[in-house]
């Protein structure tokens, strides 16, 4: 019998014929050839099933199985299950990778065994293949999180990445952005489906909390923005979905996977951003800063902190801070 490959790429589909030959050329032009490609397709009705049909006759690599259209979630999960691969992508349909993207994550991994999941940076694009907003390298938790790290190799202990999730914002912005070890699966388990469209963050944050990672900066993964993706419906920041969040986090937690003042910790820090965030006008955030300092507030002692001469202003989400509840959460690779 021959030897499994070493990755596994998991390609999730349902009518994406659009944007399906990019991501196919983006796979076929990979510098890392070890890989099998396993498609899971929705009962797709727009040709995408023959498309794909048409390329498993051609290429021995390629696994294609129809499942019922149930999500997003369990489709993940078929192609994790089904892989064969010491590592696992994640391919979603609309988005694309470099042509290096493989090669240079697979050798992050194979360098750092006691890392779980490379990560990569994030290259938005608009539904044309074109440059979009890149609001990746400056807004998103990993980058505010990195600092002059973002471009430059490292490695993050666990638990940092999910402590930054407690915050109630995901750390790993796209699966195409992540290499996942396999074993890891068997770790922490797979996607949940009930927490709809976002249900990605439950998963992220379980390997956030449970699993060392590397940023390997010099190549990146791709996030189409378009009408059709399935975020796109999720009403981020609204009532709704800062409940969902909650729960996530709380289910996340309940197996006493990190200590309770840890725990602790992060849920007073991210009741604090929210009710700061909640303010409207700077006299109500001021006011509401005193407030909570004056009942020992430790997050408005931090927000006070920041503006004395000298110190770095308080960042949204306050990374800075949970760098500081762990020794050595990020370590320069050469």
């Amino acid at each position: 019998m021959s030897r499994p490959p070493l990755v596994s790429i998991g390609l999730p589909t349902m009518d994406s014929r659009r944007f399906l030959a990019a991501r196919l050329e983006s796979i076929t032009r990979q510098t890392f050839q070890d890989w099998e490609l396993v498609v899971i397709d929705g009962q797709s009705v727009d040709g995408t099933f023959e498309t794909l049909s048409g390329m498993a006759a051609t290429d021995p690599r390629v696994r294609l199985y129809q499942e019922p259209r149930d999500g997003i979630y369990p489709n993940f999960n078929r192609c994790a299950e089904r892989a064969l691969g010491k590592y696992v992508y994640i391919a979603t349909s609309d988005d694309t990778m470099a042509d290096d993207c493989l090669e240079k994550m697979v050798a992050a991994l194979e360098a750092n065994p006691d890392c779980d999941l490379a990560h990569c940076p994030m290259r938005v694009i608009g539904p044309d293949g074109g440059d979009g907003i890149d609001w990746w390298s400056g807004q998103s938790m990993f980058a505010r999180s990195s600092g002059d790290w973002l471009r430059r190799p490292h490695k993050r202990a666990a638990p940092f990445d999910g402590l930054l999730c407690l915050l109630g914002v995901n750390v790993y912005s796209s699966v195409t952005q992540l290499l996942i070890r396999r074993t890891l699966f068997e770790k922490i388990g797979y996607y949940r489906a009930d927490w709809g469209s976002v249900g990605d963050f439950h998963w992220s944050l379980r390997a956030g909390l449970a699993a060392s990672s590397v940023h390997v900066p010099d190549t990146w993964a791709s996030w189409r923005m378009h009408e059709g993706q399935a975020t796109a419906a999720a009403r981020l920041g609204s009532q709704a979905h800062e409940e969902k969040i909650d729960g996530m986090i709380a289910d996340a937690l309940s197996g006493g996977v990190i200590s309770e003042s840890l725990a602790s910790r992060a849920s007073e820090l991210r009741t604090f951003l929210r009710e700061f965030d909640g303010r409207s006008g700077s006299l109500a955030r001021k006011a509401y800063v005193v407030k909570s300092a004056l009942a020992g507030s430790r997050p408005a002692f931090a927000y006070l902190a920041s503006h004395l001469p000298g110190r770095k202003r308080w960042p949204r989400y306050a990374p800075e801070i949970v760098r500081s509840w762990l020794p050595s959460p990020i370590t320069p690779l050469a």
